[in-house]
């Protein structure tokens, strides 16, 4: 049975797409077969930071009745699949987001994977919440600021007046600062447990710049470990940390001039 797991932020620029890709990827090494589906009909990037540039096909075309969704689905890497938006306006003035149906979508791709992750647009958009599966789960994705973490609280009413299920949120890019609010204080608000902390790094910048995840690039890093839990936790499997190399660039010299042997 395919498992739909959306992702919603009410504000955008919380990294809800970098948490979408890079979880694809982890869930992919857990040995998943993922489909990256990018719901955002007006500002996408999932075909951007998956590295997919000026695809031939895009969800507009679909929406459009130009194209079938099966010239939409991507394959960007084993176990990956995505099926990007697109940024062209010309097609988007011929699409009526009160006439798509989601669910048609979805079925019609359901054979492509075990696990489809849904990048919604962000804010309050009734027409693509409503047209979710009925087994979706939702995550909300945040920051640690107030103004962040009330956006999500929108998000989280909307969602349990729709009956949309909230396995959680995942706190992402935090760094510990006492003027920010604490995981504590969001849960309090939010009135759903956290199931994942995503240390803010520079690395997922970098990553994203090469169009692949943070886990290919450094799995040891701090943010890779905490997206790899993630997935192990949603799989119900174990994951332990990739300890990062403690060789020093002084254990480096050395072994280069001959001091200390190879391993």
């Amino acid at each position: 049975m395919s498992r739909f797991i959306a992702f919603a932020s009410g504000k955008g620029g919380v990294g809800r797409t970098s948490i979408t890709f890079n979880l694809g990827v982890a869930l992919s090494l857990f040995g998943e077969e993922v489909v990256m589906l990018d719901l955002d009909l007006v500002m996408a990037n999932l075909d951007v930071i998956t590295g997919l540039l000026n695809p031939d096909v895009t969800l507009h075309d679909v929406l459009v009745r130009d194209k079938s969704i099966d010239e939409c689905v991507y394959e960007v890497n084993q176990g990956i699949r995505v099926v990007p938006t697109g940024i062209h306006f010309e097609t988007l003035k011929h699409i009526n987001p009160n006439y798509i149906s989601w669910n048609k979508i979805m079925n019609e791709i359901s054979d492509y994977g075990d696990i489809f992750l849904m990048d919604l647009p962000a804010g309050i958009n009734a027409n693509v919440f409503e047209g979710l599966p009925e087994n979706t789960e939702a995550i909300l994705v945040t920051q640690s600021t107030m103004p962040s973490v009330a956006d999500a609280l929108k998000i989280r009413i909307l969602f349990n007046e729709l009956n949309i299920k909230i396995s959680g949120f995942v706190l992402n890019m935090w760094y510990d600062d006492k003027f920010l609010l604490s995981e504590n204080e969001i849960e309090s608000i939010l009135e759903v447990p956290m199931i994942g902390l995503i240390p803010y790094d520079r690395e997922v910048e970098r990553s994203m710049a090469l169009g692949r995840s943070v886990v290919e690039v450094n799995p040891s890093s701090p943010t890779s470990n905490a997206v790899m839990q993630l997935a192990a936790d949603l799989l119900g499997k174990e994951y332990k940390p990739i300890e990062p190399n403690k060789e020093g660039i002084v254990g480096r010299i050395k072994k280069f001039v001959g001091l200390l042997p190879d391993e």
